[in-house]
């Protein structure tokens, strides 16, 4: 898996994000946009975090923390008072260079 995608239950916003090297002995993606991270930590499984390694979602009780690669199946995310669910699902290579999209 070299891409993967968490697309917004609310709305369809995809964000894309790209293997970049690895993290904690696992493989690491990184958020095409912004300095955003999806990476396996010890103390918590799979997550994304922000630029400081702050966590901001996870996979809802279910999804196999103790997978090499993040699970696919429904994420929360929580920042700033608001939280979303999220699909995760592996990524599609586009013309245009994987951007952010809205459907």
């Amino acid at each position: 898996m070299s891409s993967i995608e968490f697309v917004r239950r609310l709305d369809g916003l995809t964000y894309r994000f790209h293997q970049d090297g690895t993290f904690n002995g696992r493989p690491s993606f990184k958020r095409v946009d912004l300095d955003i991270w999806c990476r396996w930590l010890p103390e918590r499984g799979w997550c994304t975090v922000d630029a400081d390694g702050v966590p901001n979602s996870a996979p809802l009780p279910g999804g196999a923390a103790g997978e090499l690669f993040p699970p696919l199946c429904a994420w929360r995310s929580w920042k700033a008072g608001k939280s979303y669910l999220y699909d995760l699902r592996p990524g599609t290579t586009p013309a245009d260079g994987g951007e952010v999209r809205r459907p």
